[in-house]
């Protein structure tokens, strides 16, 4: 089944990635919550283009996080269960 998330893109809703950007904010102490309105996310259908836009530091999908500190996250969903793919800070 192939769904349209908030980027427009249609994915497969039983399999997809995405990239979850946040900006950084050292008094926040759980930054596992997806659901804040502060995060920035994008969705991919295939590993190798979301792994690319990771490594660019996500500045290509997030300009308006551009020359903010962000901790960004790549997650593969499977069947409804999110898993941490990488992570880092993006300084």
């Amino acid at each position: 089944m192939s769904v349209t998330m908030g980027n427009e893109q249609i994915v497969d809703a039983d399999d997809y990635f995405f990239l979850a950007a946040r900006v950084w904010n050292s008094k926040i102490e759980d930054y596992s919550s997806l659901e804040d309105a502060s995060t920035a996310i994008k969705y991919f259908n295939e590993y190798p283009n979301a792994e690319q836009s990771y490594h660019d530091g996500g500045l290509s999908d997030f300009p308006e996080l551009k020359g903010k500190d962000i901790k960004l996250d790549l997650i593969h969903v499977r069947f409804g269960i999110n898993r941490l793919v990488l992570s880092r800070m993006v300084i």
